[in-house]
């Protein structure tokens, strides 16, 4: 007997081997068969017809760090119900606290949880003010220790960029975090909104695999020309493998900019929240589920949403199960409805937009344990 049937879904594995009317049923921590199955014996039966069924979201960039920095949010409790079940924290906390974080979020958490290691010895602490990003401290030595040490949970460095952080520093930062980067052998993350210089300057320093974050702001140079086209070297940084990243959040997204990019075809590789208490239950943040009904009102399919934070992210953090609803796979499952609702959207920079449709998240599955179940969906 099969611990977990859900039936009737439609399926959607973003690996593009299944997509359609099936069921799914869970033993153990694993999914052990998948298509039109006839078995109507389990320990839970859940019709889920009229519902998309999907691998558990991955929220790449949010701010975890309770108990460490003041604008963390309680991820178990706030992404769970929004159908995540890995999250990456987006550099929250440097080397000084990294492992303080670790003890307190990390190993606590139900989810899969990785993060990105700030370069800024003490990462970001408060909102109030901004972190020291002078390269000269730096704390390289224990940057490399950390890495060494915990290889399988930091992904990456984190360095953002705007000019109000490095000021007179410029693109030096930039160039001290890439280096820093090479010598250890990961990927950075770069909060790119507002960066000094023009955008093709930062790009340039930019590796494949490298993500450029908040790619759809509106303050200072934008990833358009004064035409509204994407910038001919912001194609050919993505055709070399430089990675673009939502990171929506409460001051870095534009909807002015996310329409014209979008009818240009150029969509994020990575969809993520940048959930913090800053933008957590505001508007124009919200959820998780909020940004990506967002960006389907915009015009992004929702196959393509699910595979921009399931598959993709899941490769970078080295979660190979993300993105496939398969027989042997770690049961990380999502299910969600779609339903008819007006929105109206204004974003920090006054741009207003309207939308009618909402995903809802029915339940949320993590190593094969129902962990939400919304009290409508029984």
């Amino acid at each position: 007997m099969y611990d977990l049937v859900i039936k009737n879904g439609i399926l959607m594995d973003p690996q593009g081997e299944i997509e359609g009317p099936g069921d799914i049923a869970v033993q153990g921590r694993k999914i052990v068969a998948v298509g039109q199955l006839l078995c109507n014996e389990a320990k839970q039966i859940v019709d889920a017809s009229g519902c998309y069924v999907t691998p558990g979201l991955i929220d790449f960039h949010c701010h975890i760090a309770l108990g460490v920095t003041d604008f963390a949010m309680p991820a178990d409790l706030v992404q769970i119900p929004h159908g995540v079940t890995s999250l990456v924290d987006a550099g929250s906390v440097g080397a000084a606290n990294f492992e303080t974080f670790y003890r307190n979020n990390v190993a606590n958490s139900q989810m899969t949880v990785k993060s990105f290691l700030h370069v800024s010895t003490m990462g970001q602490l408060t909102h109030r003010f901004t972190e020291n990003i002078d390269p000269q401290l730096f704390d390289r030595e224990r940057i490399k220790m950390l890495c060494e040490q915990y290889p399988d949970q930091i992904i990456g460095l984190k360095l953002r960029q705007s000019k109000d952080i490095v000021g007179s520093f410029g693109l030096e930062p930039l160039r001290e975090t890439v280096a820093l980067a090479d010598e250890i052998g990961l990927p950075i993350s770069v909060h790119a909104s507002d960066s000094p210089g023009e955008v093709q300057e930062t790009l340039e320093h930019l590796r494949p695999g490298d993500i450029f974050c908040h790619m759809y702001h509106q303050k200072g140079k934008t990833i358009l020309d004064e035409n509204g086209r994407v910038l001919s070297e912001v194609w050919t940084a993505r055709e070399r493998g430089v990675l673009f990243d939502l990171g929506h959040g409460a001051f870095n997204f534009s909807g002015k900019v996310a329409v014209a990019a979008i009818k240009q075809g150029f969509l994020p590789d990575i969809i993520s929240s940048d959930l913090s208490l800053l933008s957590l239950y505001k508007a124009p943040t919200h959820s998780f589920t909020y940004v990506l009904s967002e960006l389907l009102n915009l015009g992004v399919s929702f196959r393509e949403i699910i595979r921009r934070c399931t598959d993709i992210p899941g490769k970078l953090m080295g979660i190979a199960h993300n993105g496939f609803l398969r027989v042997g796979q770690i049961a990380d499952i999502a299910v969600f409805k779609i339903v008819e609702q007006d929105i109206h959207y204004v974003d920090r920079y006054n741009n207003e937009y309207a939308g009618n449709q909402l995903i809802q998240t029915q339940m949320t599955i993590k190593n094969g344990s129902v962990l939400y179940r919304n009290e409508t969906f029984l």
